[in-house]
């Protein structure tokens, strides 16, 4: 396997934006924009980000899935949102367990949480990490200081988290486990 791979996607957007998933870097586009000028002006943060690739294939290749049947992720998954809902104080809608091409979850306005159904091969301190993750969007919807300080409290070892989640999609993808496609 290629340690990084990359895509060009060409999409309806405004802006364009890189994303990183699992090994492969997708550089999204408008048409009328050049995906090549988009990786030159972003070149300091692809290599940082190449570096990351490379240190979760390494750790793709050690770690192993936790089996696990659908029934009992569920059931996990249904237990951790309580828990935190209640320590957070917020109220959680409905909760989905589906698969999901290209996040471990997310968070609607209405308050529902979807959880990727691919995490159930998941160990249960990521499950949480990435339930917590949705979680504290209903209390902060953006990505700011307030949210990364809200999971920084609760998974101070949140960088090593994401870097083992990165591997987990890796091997997951290597094992034909997760949809993983724009």
């Amino acid at each position: 396997m290629s340690v990084v791979t990359y895509r060009i996607i060409r999409r309806r957007v405004k802006y364009p934006r890189l994303e990183v998933w699992g090994n492969e870097i997708w550089i999204i586009v408008p048409s009328n924009v050049d995906p090549w000028r988009v990786v030159r002006e972003n070149k300091r943060w692809l290599i940082r980000q190449i570096e990351i690739v490379r240190r979760a294939v390494e750790l793709s290749e050690r770690i192993e899935l936790v089996p696990r049947t659908r029934r009992k992720f569920r059931s996990l998954v249904e237990r951790v949102v309580r828990e935190y809902a209640k320590e957070l104080g917020v109220e959680v809608n409905k909760i989905f367990v589906r698969r999901v091409k290209s996040a471990w979850g997310s968070c609607s306005g209405r308050g529902n949480i979807t959880i990727n159904a691919a995490a159930q091969w998941l160990p249960e301190r990521l499950v949480r990490y990435i339930v917590y993750h949705e979680i504290c969007h209903l209390r902060r919807w953006r990505h700011d200081r307030e949210f990364e300080r809200l999971m920084g409290e609760k998974f101070p070892d949140h960088e090593d988290l994401d870097l083992q989640l990165q591997a987990y999609w890796i091997k997951l993808k290597e094992q034909n486990k997760t949809c993983g496609g724009p």
